[in-house]
């Protein structure tokens, strides 16, 4: 049986550890000791007591977030917060900027990489028609909708939208790893009154910066088994998702009605309301162009006097001015500063580049800006200085060669009658080649000079 010691044999035990005032003693190099979290009831009062599966959450945030192999432990054991979700470093800064960007109007922390100028921003894949969410009175009754169809099973919880909570269409995933319905997003977005933040844990959100959702979720949407739309009419058809639109446009029987006139053989969309034949000719209320009575609603899909819906700013502009709006009014398009050409690289959407513009380091009028626009002054003064001494190279070259020719066929007429015509032929080839001379001479000094002050 293990006896205790008294305490006078710890006191000396604790005391001989302890350095005396009077010898000097050489620090101990220490060693990083592993912290290990057996349960999250063991985890210290520094870190967040977790259940399995949100450890596993904060861990694939925090690989996003800090270094390509975060720590697990050093990911799961975070500063004590007030807040009822964790913030990160980045996510702070953005929201520091954020505030900073409305308080003070000439800043934009919004600032999108330059990477490629020519890449489109925000989710890649073009989102089905009826993710736009174009009104009724635009045609939005005619275009398929993908998200009132009726599932065979019960989907699997991780493939629901967390907004409207039905299977997701056009996956969209944001930067903090939430996935949504496109349209619900983007519907979100624009009625939030908070501005730009994602609907989950509120982080800053931009759209440009949200993309398309893996393959794997959007194959696992595609493989759901749907009802045909028309299963109210008496179509049993289950078919594939990604399917069931070309199935109910062209395959089913129960897609149309006949149509009650007597002598007409046309088919309807919907069941008509009366014994009248619905086929006659109408115009257009819009670009008056004469069309048929039943494709009225259909027509608006095309009619470039009609709406459609902008998939930047999620606007409705007229069809007939969607290049000019994507061009001179879109605010949600990636545009590059105005001062590109004086080498700014940055890009930002078009609402907020007025404020970056203000505070642009390449601006005309600031100082940085005075100094390299007297930069570029000096560049093209000497691309111009370098233009004349080619242009007076070519005529010094062109000079030497007449001269040359004129010697030989000197050389061959012989002395006559011409020579006196031919003393002053070379006396004025000598007085302008001692011309060209000293203007090549001039601007070799003049260059100099330039090159020597800048």
């Amino acid at each position: 049986m293990a006896t205790t010691p008294p305490p006078a044999a710890a006191t000396t035990l604790r005391d001989s550890r302890q350095p005396t005032p009077t010898s000097p003693v050489a620090p101990t190099p220490t060693t990083a000791v592993p912290v290990l979290l057996t349960s999250a009831s063991e985890s210290s009062d520094d870190g967040i007591r977790l259940s399995p599966a949100a450890a596993r959450r904060f861990a694939r945030r925090n690989l996003r977030r800090t270094s390509p192999t975060p720590d697990l432990v050093t990911s799961l054991v975070r500063p004590p917060s007030p807040d009822t979700f964790y913030v990160g470093a980045q996510v702070s800064q953005q929201v520091r900027q954020d505030v900073r960007a409305r308080i003070d109007p000439s800043y934009s922390g919004l600032l999108i990489p330059n990477v490629n100028s020519d890449r489109r921003t925000g989710p890649l894949l073009p989102p089905h028609p009826s993710s736009l969410g174009i009104p009724k009175r635009y045609g939005g009754n005619c275009i398929f909708d993908m998200y009132s169809l009726t599932y065979v099973s019960e989907p699997d919880a991780n493939l629901l939208c967390p907004i409207c909570h039905d299977p997701l269409v056009d996956p969209v995933t944001t930067p903090c790893d939430h996935t949504f319905c496109y349209r619900c997003l983007r519907q979100s977005i624009d009625s939030s009154p908070s501005g730009t933040a994602c609907p989950i844990d509120r982080e800053p959100l931009a759209w440009p910066n949200c993309f398309s959702a893996p393959r794997l979720i959007r194959t696992q949407l595609n493989s759901l088994k749907v009802k045909c739309p028309y299963h109210a009419r008496g179509c049993k058809s289950e078919v594939r998702r990604e399917v069931v639109e070309t199935h109910a446009s062209t395959e089913c029987r129960f897609k149309d009605f006949t149509c009650p006139g007597a002598d007409c053989d046309k088919r309807l969309r919907s069941k008509p309301e009366d014994d009248t034949c619905p086929h006659k000719e109408d115009k257009c209320l819009h670009c008056k162009v004469t069309i048929e009575a039943t494709d009225r609603e259909l027509h608006l899909l095309s009619c470039p006097n009609s709406k459609t819906r902008c998939e930047t700013c999620w606007k409705l502009v007229y069809r007939s001015q969607t290049k000019e709006h994507d061009e001179l009014e879109c605010e949600g398009a990636v545009i590059n500063c105005p001062y590109s050409e004086l080498g700014c690289p940055a890009r930002a959407m078009r609402g907020q580049m007025d404020a970056h513009t203000l505070a642009c380091a390449f601006h005309p009028d600031t100082p940085s800006g005075m100094i390299i626009r007297s930069q570029r002054e000096i560049i093209d003064s000497y691309t111009n200085l370098g233009q004349q001494v080619q242009q007076l190279q070519t005529r010094q070259d062109e000079t030497n060669q007449r001269i040359t020719e004129f010697n030989s066929s000197l050389s061959r007429r012989g002395v006559g009658d011409s020579v006196m015509g031919d003393n002053r032929t070379i006396q004025d080839l000598d007085a302008g080649f001692e011309e060209v001379h000293q203007n090549l001479t001039h601007l070799e000094a003049r260059q100099k000079c330039m090159l020597t002050g800048s």
